[in-house]
């Protein structure tokens, strides 16, 4: 007798990778700005992407964040280069948070009819060169040092929800 069992491995940056273009479908980004932010990730100028909504008014409602601790994720590839992706709770390679999130955001995106917009903030390192910042946001099709909508109300926050496999990604979320 013979037992077989699948198990999933990737390395831990695909892994990461991986996580926000699951919470990006979840949330309901549409193909080709996923594709464009999932580039920008795997090159590693982003550190940060959020999604939002905004109510008729124009103003923000409700934003989920995923973000990249690029420094932290180094020394844990360090240390555990290869995951497993079929653990405890993860579905299909995602993260229970990032799978529960990404939904309800897509649910409530749906709710609105609106197709969800997003920002995206690049690292430290290309922030704090305000030509390669530019350069970079052109790359990307963003405008440089634009800004985000308004908040209909003061949010309530919860930040820094780590994933616990994957430590160097956190989420946050806030709503008016």
């Amino acid at each position: 007798m013979r037992t077989y069992a699948y198990a999933a491995t990737r390395t831990r940056t695909e892994a990461v990778v991986d996580q926000f273009d699951i919470f990006l479908q979840y949330a309901g980004l549409p193909e080709a700005s996923r594709e464009k932010v999932l580039g920008m990730v795997e090159r590693r100028w982003i550190e940060k992407v959020g999604v939002y909504l905004l109510e008729a008014g124009g103003k923000r409602v409700l934003e989920v964040a995923v973000n990249i601790d690029w420094p932290s994720h180094d020394d844990l590839v360090a240390i555990s280069p290869i995951i497993g992706t079929d653990l405890p709770g993860w579905e299909s390679g995602a993260a229970p948070e990032i799978r529960t999130l990404g939904r309800r955001f897509g649910t409530k995106a749906r709710e609105y009819g609106q197709t969800p917009r997003h920002w995206v903030q690049f690292t430290t390192e290309i922030r704090s060169d305000a030509e390669l910042h530019r350069r970079r946001c052109a790359d990307g099709g963003y405008q440089y040092r634009s800004g985000l909508p308004d908040w209909r109300n003061p949010p309530v926050r919860r930040d820094d929800m780590r994933l616990l496999d994957l430590e160097e990604i956190c989420i946050s979320i806030a709503e008016a």
